[in-house]
């Protein structure tokens, strides 16, 4: 599972994705404006330094605020980035229709109210109007309060947040068929163990990740999250990921990828091998029980979106989330 908005929405789009015309979609083909102080660059996980210090600073829960949701996500939503006066802004496209022009929450010393209007500018200056995306509901106060046109809600791209010790401990008798798997899985497997992933079993975890290929759905969409899983592994080093494997002797039969933000983990990447039972469930509760032990401040598990998939909506409900993080797009002419 590739969680932050691995939905199947966006198949037929994905398809058209890749070629759909840079004036409509806003594949970022704007030249620089003289008159505009902004300029938006390509961003890529060689910018991510730049970028991550913004991130740390957001006081949020929203996955679309990770080094995950942005670099896993920088060829379908087309992120671009700009820095000025120490402030971070990201272009791309909207979550729910690509077509259309977007941006995120400004994020730096810049008050609000003066982001916005530079973007507004900004927008004006290239004959569109100016639209946000992804934006959660303890920042819609502050953009109702500057009057925008159209505030539409994303009903399909809710977070859904867990208290870590929930997930960790799986107590209390809602969460009792999740702790019998768990104890299934120890039972079959008594000398499985978690541990980090690294060089010395990363051919392992590539191993079980194509077997979780393999098993899994052949679609447009799942190819896209294949390739992005790929890119992570060969590169683990260079996010700032906390990634753990459960090794059962010679194999890896399951992996989880994740990122520690303030007081939120957010999951990116889950896999587990069908055929082991209680894996997929051990790999959730043994990875929240490893950070909550690692980063006490960590209070929330973000396990993201469902994308209106039923079969994704009816797993993360089973877990009993303790909030749905609403998102909205919200317009100013």
């Amino acid at each position: 599972m590739l969680n932050c908005k691995c939905g199947i929405y966006v198949i037929n789009a994905y398809m058209k994705g890749l070629n759909i015309n840079k004036k409509q979609s806003g594949d970022h083909g704007d030249r620089r404006n003289e008159r505009s102080p902004l300029e938006f660059r390509e961003l890529t996980l060689d910018s991510l330094h730049e970028v991550y210090p913004f991130l740390q600073s957001l006081k949020g829960m929203s996955c679309d605020y990770t080094a995950g949701g942005l670099l896993m996500w920088i060829d379908y939503f087309k992120y671009r980035y700009c820095i000025y006066r120490d402030t971070l802004f990201i272009k791309g496209v909207a979550e729910d229709d690509r077509r259309k022009r977007a941006f995120s929450m400004p994020i730096g010393r810049l008050p609000f109210r003066e982001s916005v209007a530079l973007l507004k500018e900004y927008c004006h200056e290239y004959g569109y109007r100016l639209e946000f995306s992804a934006i959660t509901d303890m920042w819609l106060d502050d953009f109702k309060s500057l009057g925008p046109e159209e505030i539409s809600p994303l009903n399909q791209w809710s977070d859904y947040i867990y208290d870590i010790e929930s997930l960790a401990t799986l107590k209390g008798k809602k969460l009792s068929k999740k702790r019998n798997h768990c104890n299934r899985f120890m039972q079959d497997n008594p000398e499985a163990v978690l541990e980090p992933v690294l060089p010395d079993n990363m051919d392992m975890v590539k191993e079980c990740f194509r077997q979780v290929c393999i098993e899994g759905k052949q679609s447009p969409m799942a190819s896209y999250e294949r390739e992005q899983v790929w890119k992570v592994l060969e590169q683990l080093e260079r996010y700032p990921f906390e990634a753990q494997c459960l090794k059962n002797g010679d194999r890896v039969v399951a992996f989880t990828v994740g990122e520690v933000l303030n007081n939120v983990l957010h999951v990116h990447i889950e896999k587990s091998l069908r055929d082991v039972a209680g894996s997929a469930e051990s790999i959730n509760r043994q990875f929240a029980e490893y950070i909550h032990a690692k980063y006490p401040e960590v209070e929330w598990v973000n396990r993201q979106d469902d994308a209106g998939d039923e079969g994704l909506r009816k797993a993360k409900l089973s877990y009993y989330p303790s909030l749905l993080l609403g998102k909205y797009n919200v317009v100013f002419g």
